[in-house]
């Protein structure tokens, strides 16, 4: 090979060579322009979902507080039932206690009353209507203290009087001039009672 066959070689090597890295370049140009636009696009969409997700943060914080607030209520609401229920037993209560203290003075004047029957049948039917009186107090959970022969108990008992009645008798009670009664643990009415001394 010549000289200048060499040299036409070389240059055409030099011209392919630099034919082939400026399309290179071109195509590696071209290819940074495709990246940096698809960056910015990434760069957008990340802007975006930045603002979604704080916008989510915001609703989410926005539902923790509300659920805060119903959760509160709720536990308001359960309160103020539970309220409700207390203070309707004890309105209840408090009206059946009232009636009741009613119903126990109309047994106190049977109690007198049936003293002063001469007739036996007369008795009987004072005795029961009284027997029937009872009958409603018991239903509604009014029960009679027993007392009489009873040690005197100063928690359901009012003492008017000592009496001697012999050593048995020393702080028991003797006589009772009105009847205790006691609605469940409650004492309606405390019995009246004569104790031995």
């Amino acid at each position: 090979m010549s000289k200048t066959n060499q040299q036409t070689v070389a240059e055409q090597t030099t011209a392919t060579t630099d034919d082939v890295l400026q399309q290179t370049v071109v195509a590696l140009t071209e290819e940074n322009e495709k990246l940096i636009a698809e960056l910015e696009q990434l760069k957008e969409e990340n802007g975006k979902l930045t603002k979604t997700v704080a916008r989510l943060q915001s609703s989410a914080d926005k539902s923790d507080t509300y659920l805060g607030q119903l959760v509160a209520m709720k536990s308001d609401f359960e309160s103020y039932k539970r309220r409700m229920r207390l203070d309707t037993e004890h309105a209840k209560t408090q009206g059946v206690q009232s009636v009741a203290l009613k119903l126990i003075s109309i047994c106190d004047v049977f109690d007198l009353s049936k003293q002063h029957v001469a007739d036996e049948t007369s008795a009987k039917a004072f005795q029961m209507v009284h027997n029937q009186f009872l009958q409603v107090l018991a239903e509604v959970g009014v029960e009679e203290i027993d007392v009489l022969g009873k040690d005197f108990d100063c928690m359901t008992m009012n003492a008017l009087s000592k009496l001697d009645r012999g050593e048995q008798n020393t702080d028991k009670v003797v006589e009772v001039y009105k009847k205790g009664y006691k609605m469940g643990d409650k004492v309606l009415r405390y019995a009246e009672v004569i104790v031995g001394a």
